[in-house]
């Protein structure tokens, strides 16, 4: 099915009930259909509420409480009892797995009803299960999850539905029959979301009111998971059936619902992420790429997401995952998932032809099986022996277990093949039932090599955090563990030492280790093949970026760009903590730095920004042999949050020098940019989430170069091959002024000379 069909029936379904009826007949009187339920929960707290046959376990700092006598009134109104469920954060009610599973759905139609109130903007989960989940994100978007039916298996489909003002009492309805999901909020429909897949439960577990959960039981690592504040639950009601109209206006306390007669842009997007969900089903590159479109354009509004890196016009962007350059075209993977972070997610493909502007590929792999259907994490792509485009990767299942322990469940490595350019992976096979997290894949002659994290030794006692284990393989099937090949120290920097995201490149007859997590770290030395050991020149190890806010960091990316056409090696990182997820924006999370080529002088590693972002530059300043005194001020003309600036400087006799950023309009507020002459360390401090700095390797009395790219809060600088990347504080608490668009030089201690200023407005990366 097309995206104009979609579109199309969409609008049908959203038709007014008045509309969709001739005769015109008045709307039925509303009937209570609680007497019919499948299960229905009054949170009363009594004995008598305990002996019932899906009776709820109270886990946490539970608090049933008596409402107000208006409160009760309207919830006895809607067939509930005179009390209600507090919830904060910590506490939830349970349902054990076995019985849990009398509650599936028996056909393709079910209704799941709940009354419940949060604190001011508070969110989380109100009802989760193998088979259904409904929660509210921090943002007021309600959520559903919902276990259908694929060509390939099951997923746990993530279905955003509508924004909720959480200002009182909501009486709110999932209905889903007749090919569609519905979703009301106190009478009213709010959206309407075509349904073309068959229900089913992926996996088992329990049943939650109040929290979500992402594994099962006996895999739980501690994570009631995604949940945001305190919540107060009335009643919770589910049936096996689509309830009417005039049933729902019931437990709304309506005479009667009320239809949506219109798409507004906000709930356009909802429904072009939604139609993505079929469309990547469909394997619909065209109908993938046309809503990807939309969705970046709508995504655009929100004035305080950047311009030109990447991001996801709705929901998460985690891990550069699988980033590689094939056939001409530059792909990263990364979660899909708005609202359950690193739960049941598959991953969303991004495909650039420039790294510049990107689209969305369907989304793929797909955690649709036994083997990884709580998540898919982290896959590395190479070719096999055959050519054929191939990733391992980490996945969660029911099936397997992990170092042996006793239970169903794992962590494994899948090894998955695509046999239709990277659009597809239905090819999968648990290759490595020990496989703990991210791997790094490559071949040497006859043999298979793959490096992965012990990551959860990282409580191990001792001086030793997580360690690096090597596999080897002769036909990428029959791995064998060799041993840990390095390990890392705790430290401040890191106080459990965690390794994630290890990869190991070879530069001549120097190898040079690198991991993920922050601080991301590297070390320079050679790997022992024989004894399967890491030899480094240094025992601690290098910042690949001095501000250290990169979680993970992909360089796996190497395409035929070099000078002369010879190989570029790229790299590709993860910025946290740059979001807009606040009342009433689209939820995102997360952006992409920006691609850097990677290099190796011998003793360093080097990044450089790529000149692909030239493209972007629009209007500029150029200034030549600017002298900058102590306290000097407006030196730079330009003014704006998303621009490039060249400098170079020559220290003169100053004792720190460099360029503000982001400047408030009263100047007090701004990110620092800065070279001590004294020790050669450049960093950024000022407003930002991550100072931070290190050596430059410049000589002492030799030109300083500085690169900033800024975009909204994103600030990543170069010197000398070297980086900081960080966050900006954008707001700040009253009654400071928030960071404003300002851009400048200083100089202290002395007066230091600007030769070479560039300044460009960035434009923004229009997606193709």
């Amino acid at each position: 099915m097309n995206t104009h069909t979609l579109r199309l029936l969409t609008s049908l379904l959203l038709m007014p009930l008045a509309a969709l009826h001739a005769d015109n007949k008045p709307a039925p009187i509303p009937t209570n259909p609680l007497p019919t339920a499948k299960a229905v929960w009054r949170m009363t707290g009594d004995e008598a509420a305990a002996k019932q046959p899906f009776a709820l376990k109270a886990e946490g700092p539970v608090k049933f409480e008596p409402l107000s006598p208006e409160e009760a009134a309207e919830s006895r109104k809607r067939g509930g009892a005179d009390s209600a469920v507090t919830l904060p954060k910590d506490a939830f009610l349970s349902l054990d797995a076995e019985r849990a599973t009398q509650l599936r759905p028996t056909g393709d139609a079910l209704t799941l009803y709940a009354r419940a109130r949060f604190e001011p903007g508070a969110a989380g989960t109100l009802f989760f299960s193998d088979f259904l989940t409904l929660g509210v994100h921090p943002s007021g978007l309600v959520i559903a999850l919902l276990g259908v039916h694929t060509p390939q298996g099951k997923v746990y489909r993530e279905i955003p539905l509508a924004m909720v003002e959480r200002n009182g009492w909501l009486d709110l309805v999932l209905r889903v029959g007749d090919g569609r999901v519905e979703f009301f909020c106190n009478g009213d429909l709010k959206m309407t979301v075509p349904l073309h897949q068959k229900l089913v439960s992926p996996f088992t577990n329990e049943l939650r009111l109040g929290a979500m959960r992402w594994l099962p039981a006996k895999a739980d690592r501690g994570h009631p998971h995604t949940e945001f504040g305190t919540k107060q639950i009335a009643t919770v009601a589910l049936w096996h059936r689509a309830l009417r109209d005039d049933e729902i206006a019931f437990l709304s306390g309506a005479s009667e619902v009320q239809a949506k007669h219109a798409a507004s842009a906000f709930d356009q997007a909802i429904l072009d992420y939604n139609a993505f969900f079929d469309a990547s089903i469909a394997k619909d590159v065209a109908a993938c790429n046309k809503l990807s479109r939309s969705l970046q354009t709508f995504a655009a509004q929100d004035p305080q997401r950047p311009i030109y890196h990447l991001s996801q016009p709705l929901g998460w962007l985690f891990d550069p995952a699988g980033a590689w350059f094939y056939e001409g075209r530059y792909h990263v993977f990364s979660y899909h998932n708005i609202y359950a972070r690193l739960a049941y997610n598959s991953l969303d493909h991004y495909v650039s032809d420039d790294l510049v502007s990107w689209t969305q590929w369907p989304i793929g792999p797909w955690a649709d099986s036994p083997d990884d259907i709580y998540g898919i994490w982290l896959n590395n792509h190479f070719l096999d022996d055959d050519g054929v485009p191939t990733a391992i990767y980490s996945a969660i299942g029911e099936k397997g277990n992990r170092r042996g322990a006793p239970g169903d469940w794992g962590d494994h490595g899948i090894l998955a093949r695509s046999h239709d350019g990277l659009v597809s992976f239905p090819d999968k096979q648990v290759v490595m039932p020990e496989y703990q997290h991210d791997g790094h894949i490559w071949k040497e002659g006859r043999t298979w090599y793959c490096l992965t994290s012990d990551q959860y030794r990282g409580g191990r006692d001792g001086d030793w955090g997580d360690g690096i284990v090597i596999y080897t393989s002769p036909d990428l099937k029959n791995w064998t563990n060799r041993g840990e090949i390095f390990a890392r120290r705790k430290d401040a920097r890191n106080k459990k030492g965690v390794m994630e995201f290890p990869y190991l490149l070879s530069f001549g007859d120097k190898e040079v280790l690198i991991m993920g997590v922050s601080p991301s770290l590297y070390w320079v030395g050679r790997l022992d093949r024989q004894n399967f050991k890491f030899i480094p020149d240094h025992a601690e190890g290098l910042l690949i970026d001095y501000s250290a806010p990169n979680h993970c960091f992909n360089p796996l990316t190497v395409d035929n760009k070099g000078p002369g056409g010879s190989p570029r090696r790229i790299v590709m990182a993860m910025i946290p903590e740059v979001n807009g997820k606040g009342e009433g924006l689209i939820p995102w999370d997360g952006v992409h730095a920006l691609p850097r080529t990677l290099e190796f002088d011998g003793r360093h590693l080097r990044q450089e920004p790529l000149p692909e972002f030239e493209s972007l530059r629009g209007e500029s300043e150029t200034q030549r042999d600017v002298t900058i005194k102590p306290g000097s001020t407006g030196q730079i003309r330009t003014r704006g949050d998303a621009v490039e600036i060249d400098a170079e400087f020559e220290p003169g006799d100053s004792q720190r020098f460099g360029l503000k950023l982001r400047v408030s309009g009263d100047g007090t507020r701004f990110v620092r940019v800065w070279f001590d002459t004294a020790t050669g360390d450049y960093g950024v401090d000022g407003e930002v989430l991550h100072k931070g700095s290190g050596p430059s390797y410049l000589t002492k009395g030799q030109r300083v170069r500085i690169r900033a790219f800024v975009d909204k809060a994103v600030v990543e600088t170069f010197v000398n091959g070297q980086t900081c990347t960080t966050v900006a504080r954008v707001n700040a608490p009253k009654p400071a002024q928030p960071l404003g668009a300002g851009l400048d030089l200083f100089s202290e201690g002395g007066t230091a000379r600007c030769t070479k200023l560039d300044v460009w407005k960035m434009n923004r990366a229009e997606p193709k």
